[in-house]
């Protein structure tokens, strides 16, 4: 069947000047503008004048850069070990044969199954109807049309992020222990010169100290609180949280037979072979899920760094935990977050597998970790949103955008997660139900039934990281 252009505009700036209103817009308010606001993918859906999608170029545009070894990923993405690895000849991946089902070296140029899905993708978008009405012709290499034109590509700048918590300076000593010398703390991540902390009478430090170091009593508390709950493993989710999970797999036909084995449980590190086994499953989830997350520069794929807490180069992993959501012993959701203190905490990542959506388990482990966040008496909740994921945040789970100043304010040092194309969403954190308390003399009322939320999953759709 053939498409009808809906709307015109061309680039302008940093978006779209619509012809409707005559202003430039970002792509998901000129989809909105065409009438498709629900789609929710203006990228696929939006084309230039020779019928290439603006999905397309972007993918385009990473094409035709086979990484070099120095730029290939040097642990395997699905189990984040070393070794004798297999690598991707079109993105930075590395593989073991083994966990790629592999009994050999594949002769020739290999691509992992990531790629593969989305060489299938970009096939269908390439000839379909929509870009057949926008300008594609049968035959003519539209890539290449583009690709002899001027094409500027800039980096986003950096964030006015981090700095010693108590001067906000940034600069710090390198070459031996001194005042300027920095010290991170092991929980919150937030950076203080030794020389300002013991002007605020915060420690008085003649070296750098063995081990672990943290700034403060709610830093050790909150510490100990997330080793204990990653140490007690698995744990049932709450029984409003699985009769919701019950509901929805009777809307869709799936009738269980005795107790559903619903549970939750937080992870650090695959310092088990059970954690490890886990946390693969996440990664999977998340490859699944996502395009790649790269870092800036050399285009590896920070995924499995992310899930494992780890260091790469500039980015620093180490205070990331991951919740994951089980169903019997299939791990259906996972998350990945970060508890700054009792200031604020992230959420980088989250996604169901793509077989168990629609059944509740996002909501689940959602209200579990915001759960985990009360306790802990965590002040503030912040995320990274795609454009066109802001809306579902915002008006079912009770987030609002908010501005840099305000973010620095409530962060107050801390470094959030920061990716291209996002934008920072924040909410408060409720508070725990035993700290709540009903004025004596006021009635008690009842409290209202919430609205039930759609599982419509708002998760990030990262390019780079900054």
């Amino acid at each position: 069947m053939s498409r009808e252009r809906l709307l015109d505009g061309h680039i302008k700036e940093h978006g779209i000047y619509c012809y409707c209103c005559n202003t430039v817009v970002s792509p998901s308010q000129f989809e909105g503008h065409a009438g498709r606001a629900a789609r929710r993918k203006p990228y696929h859906n939006i084309y230039i004048s020779n019928g290439v999608s603006l999905h397309e170029l972007s993918v385009s545009l990473s094409k035709g850069r086979k990484p070099s070894e120095k730029q290939n990923d040097d642990l395997c993405s699905i189990c984040s070990d070393g070794g004798e690895l297999l690598l991707c000849d079109s993105c930075p991946r590395a593989f073991h044969r083994e966990c790629v089902g592999l009994s050999s070296v594949p002769k020739g140029a290999w691509c992992c199954r990531y790629c593969e899905n989305r060489q299938q993708r970009e096939s269908y978008l390439a000839y379909n109807n929509n870009a057949i009405a926008a300008g594609r012709v049968d035959g003519v290499d539209s890539i290449g049309q583009i690709f002899t034109r001027s094409i500027r590509i800039a980096t986003a700048p950096q964030g006015a992020f981090g700095g010693c918590a108590l001067c906000k300076q940034h600069d710090f000593g390198k070459k031996k222990f001194s005042e300027r010398t920095v010290l991170l703390c092991d929980q919150c991540g937030r950076e203080y010169h030794v020389g300002c902390l013991k002007e605020h009478n915060m420690a008085d430090l003649t070296a750098l100290p063995e081990g672990a170091w943290f700034c403060s009593t709610v830093c050790v508390e909150i510490c100990e609180a997330l080793k204990d709950l990653v140490s007690r493993g698995a744990e049932p989710v709450p029984a409003v949280d699985v009769d919701l999970i019950k509901k929805k797999r009777a809307e869709k036909g799936l009738n269980d037979d005795g107790d559903l084995d619903v549970r939750w449980r937080v992870l650090r590190d695959k310092s088990s072979e059970d954690s490890k086994v886990v946390l693969s499953k996440a990664v999977g989830i998340f490859h699944e899920s996502f395009d790649p997350i790269i870092q800036a520069g050399t285009g590896r794929d920070l995924i499995p760094a992310m899930v494992y807490g780890r260091s790469v180069r500039d980015q620093d992993y180490t205070g990331m935990y991951c919740a994951v959501l089980t169903v019997g012993k299939t791990v259906v959701s996972a998350g990945l977050f970060r508890v700054m203190g009792n200031v604020a905490a992230e959420l980088p990542l989250v996604a169901t597998s793509r077989d168990n959506q629609g059944l509740g388990y996002f909501q689940a482990l959602f209200a579990c970790i915001e759960r985990l966040l009360s306790s802990l008496k965590v002040k503030h909740f912040v995320l990274p949103a795609a454009e066109e994921a802001v809306s579902i945040w915002t008006q079912r789970f009770g987030f609002g955008t908010i501005t840099q100043d305000k973010l620095l304010e409530h962060l107050k040092g801390g470094r959030p997660t920061v990716f291209h194309g996002t934008s920072t969403l924040h909410k408060p954190v409720p508070v725990a139900e035993a700290e709540a308390r009903v004025p004596e003399e006021e009635e008690e009322e009842e409290a209202p039934v919430p609205e039930e939320k759609s599982e419509e999953e708002p998760v990030p759709v990262p390019a780079a990281l900054e």
